[in-house]
């Protein structure tokens, strides 16, 4: 039996398998096996890019396209991946509206490129963007460094006519970040292989560690980390089902409205989802 010939509106488990394969290459797409407008873009994107004509249809051409694209990580499945950069920025449409050039989230945050790389704490910036970002570009981002803060915030004044472009931006988070990002994830939450941690759980707690970093140990009196030492503790006792809950009770530390609020909600749904 051939591929499925998929086109706008179609709906089903051909279309989610299409969104995973797109999300391998960037799309970032919801694996809802709606063929929305947010697919249709993303089709349109990576036919263009491939020299196929922009006609949005997943065809014979296109699958096989996709279906020769490596996986972007090794360690977690390819809707972590894309539900991490999701998250971090936003989806697609939204980044290529408000976040190509430098941002500063503030608090004590620093300045921010591409998917949630926050110079502020980081080392290796120019090793992470060289063959990605032009060297005027990496001079100019080069002395935030390390800045956070208000300090931080005043700097994008400076820089708002820096742009970062998806690919790069893309590049960056598979190739730099996130491999970093699921080896502290590793180090931190250690489960005994006698009862492995599901791929796409360990994909959740490298959302949670992207977000919130691996610190174990509280410097305030609000007991802000509290739930990372009990996933932890849960971890080692290979207590999985009780994970989801202690991600939704980090609810606590953000007052309504704020989004993280609803990321920890997701996070904790999707670890369900990685549980069966």
């Amino acid at each position: 039996m051939g591929n499925p010939t998929l086109k706008p509106n179609d709906q089903g488990a051909a279309v989610a398998e299409a969104q995973d394969l797109l999300n391998r290459a960037g799309a970032i797409l919801d694996e809802d096996g709606k063929f929305g407008g947010a697919t249709v873009t993303a089709v349109r994107e990576f036919r263009t890019r491939h020299g196929l004509s922009d006609v949005p249809l997943v065809d014979d051409p296109l699958w096989n396209l996709l279906r020769a694209l490596p996986i972007p990580n090794a360690d977690i499945p390819t809707r972590a991946v894309a539900f991490i950069g999701q998250e971090e920025v936003g989806g697609r449409d939204f980044y290529d509206r408000f976040c190509t050039a430098p941002t500063w989230p503030g608090d004590a945050s620093g300045v921010t490129i591409g998917v949630g790389y926050d110079l502020g704490y980081q080392s290796d910036f120019v090793k992470d963007w060289s063959g990605l970002l032009p060297d005027s570009a990496i001079a100019r981002l080069m002395p935030w460094v390390g800045i956070t803060g208000t300090a931080a915030g005043a700097g994008l004044a400076q820089l708002v006519d820096i742009a970062v472009p998806w690919q790069a931006a893309w590049g960056g988070y598979i190739e730099r970040t996130l491999p970093q990002e699921v080896t502290k994830t590793q180090g931190v939450f250690i489960a005994s292989p006698a009862r492995p941690l599901p791929r796409l759980c360990l994909g959740v707690l490298v959302s949670l560690v992207y977000n919130r970093g691996t610190a174990m140990t509280d410097n305030s009196v609000d007991d802000r980390r509290l739930e990372m030492r009990q996933i932890r503790d849960a971890l080692a006792a290979k207590a999985y089902e009780d994970i989801p809950q202690l991600i939704r009770n980090m609810r606590r530390l953000w007052p309504a409205g704020n989004g993280l609020r609803g990321r920890r909600d997701r996070e904790a749904e999707l670890f369900e989802v990685g549980l069966g």
